[in-house]
């Protein structure tokens, strides 16, 4: 399946009476889901941790970093739930702190937590990056249930204090990729691979600071996730204080914005500026800090971002003392590929650049107001109409779906469009486009697995042996 999205205007020709509008995530109802009042918690939880809804059975796990708020060691706290709404702390007769829901006690920083469905060694199924003791630098280990955890090399691996959130997921060829800061106390994302989750590269940076930022802008983090040919991520932008004249920067808030990227390296945020998750009122239980987890979770019709926020800011994170818990547990989401949308009120117009369709069958991802209507027109590659597949020809689209499919009056031949190279164009009313592309009605429902239109024609790939004849 081929699909267009709307991050950039890469895959666009020209676009005229449009608006690239990003999505706003919706809070849950429910948040927050748990805040920081159990004793073995030590009165904190930041996301240092992980969200997952297991593949096999769908049970849903949490890890998150626990204590260290009067002074003490971190701790790595654990949650389950059913619906990953609702949750609850298991006591563990045979945890490192037995009685307790704490699953790792070795004061871990940067804890991030994968669970690998493509791994078959035993005991290997979980895997986690985290500082460590005794070293306090990045470390491995493994566990089989994501609970009971052992070294997984001699630690450590990486020489280096984490000093921030990390993340790490496995690309598609096998690699495992991880984000953390290139050194201790470098504010920026760097990137690293490993074939075996022991041995890894240099780091290289791939979040910087741009031109279009103000003076008190930093990176804390990123929690990336493959999403098809891309990645996306959460990133912690920090916004320290221009008061604050302290050589590390300690005040501020943390607040993420939506990254991007084709390639892992060259990274983009979708919006400066436009928060995934904004933080609450004053004196509300998300008004100082928002920290997402290491990756979110994708869901058939919902993507979930699990967040942990806190009632003060960054630098005074140990020093709160009010009468309501600190610290928050929540989640954020958004619909399957509606990141940011193409939106017009009157009319607006847009031509693809040539995509190689597989298929005859067309989809749309659009949310059309009363009275509005999308209608799509095939074009061959130097612009003229495909006679049957006209705007005139289309049936209008409208409603609200993540999966319109396009229909052309009469039911034309559609024999000729497959394994083809064709021009989208898209007329709108009253509507935001976020995605549109060429698939079964199967291909479009799993809507992680696509891929991005070529730049260049099927005769130069079979020229250069890109693909058989």
């Amino acid at each position: 399946m081929v699909k267009i999205h709307f991050f950039d205007y890469r895959a666009v020709e020209w676009q005229r009476g449009f608006e690239r509008v990003p999505e706003a995530a919706v809070e849950c109802d429910g948040n927050p889901l748990l805040v920081s009042d159990h004793p073995a918690d030590g009165g904190r939880m930041s996301m240092y941790g992980s969200v997952i809804r297991r593949p096999d059975d769908h049970l849903w796990q949490m890890w998150y970093t626990s204590g260290g708020a009067r002074g003490e060691p971190l701790t790595l706290s654990y949650a389950e739930s059913d619906d990953g709404v609702d949750w609850r702390r298991p006591s563990l007769p045979d945890g490192p702190r037995p009685g307790t829901h704490i699953v790792f006690d070795r004061g871990p920083h940067g804890a991030c937590v994968l669970c690998d469905e493509a791994e078959t060694r035993p005991g290997w199924r979980y895997k986690m990056l985290a500082g460590a003791a005794p070293s306090h630098r990045i470390s491995a280990f493994r566990s089989p249930d994501g609970v009971h955890w052992v070294d997984a090399a001699e630690n450590p691996i990486i020489g280096i204090n984490p000093d921030c959130p990390m993340s790490v997921h496995r690309a598609a060829d096998g690699r495992y990729v991880l984000y953390c800061r290139p050194q201790f106390g470098d504010r920026r994302v760097s990137r690293r691979e490993s074939w075996d989750f022991v041995h890894w590269t240099e780091p290289r940076i791939v979040i910087d600071q741009e031109p279009a930022d103000p003076p008190q802008t930093q990176f804390y983090g990123l929690g990336a996730v493959p999403y098809g040919p891309y990645e996306i991520g959460s990133l912690w932008v920090y916004h320290t204080l221009e008061e604050d004249l302290g050589f590390n920067k300690m005040r501020g808030h943390q607040q993420p914005e939506l990254a991007y990227s084709r390639s892992g390296y060259a990274w983009h945020r979708l919006e400066v500026g436009f928060p995934l998750i904004s933080l609450g009122e004053p004196g509300s239980w998300k008004a100082g800090n928002i920290q997402p987890a290491s990756a979110p979770v994708f869901l058939e019709d919902e993507i979930r971002f699990y967040y942990a926020a806190a009632r003060m800011e960054h630098g005074n994170m140990s020093g709160y003392a009010g009468p309501e818990p600190g610290w928050g547990l929540g989640f954020v989401s958004l619909r399957p590929d509606r990141f940011v949308g193409m939106h017009t009120r009157e009319e607006g117009r847009l031509l693809t650049r040539p995509i190689r369709v597989e298929r005859d069958a067309f989809h749309v991802n659009a949310a059309v107001s009363p009275g509005g209507a999308v209608r799509v027109e095939l074009r061959a590659v130097d612009g003229t109409p495909v006679p049957g597949f006209g705007l005139a020809d289309c049936r209008p689209i409208t409603g609200d779906r993540l999966d319109h499919v396009v229909r052309w009056e009469g039911d034309p031949d559609r024999s000729s469009l497959p394994y083809t190279e064709l021009r989208l164009l898209v007329e709108a009313r009253n509507a935001t486009v976020y995605a549109l592309g060429a698939g079964t009605v199967s291909e479009w429902r799993d809507y992680r697995a696509f891929r991005l239109p070529d730049f260049i024609t099927a005769e130069q790939r079979r020229a250069h042996g890109m693909w058989p004849d």
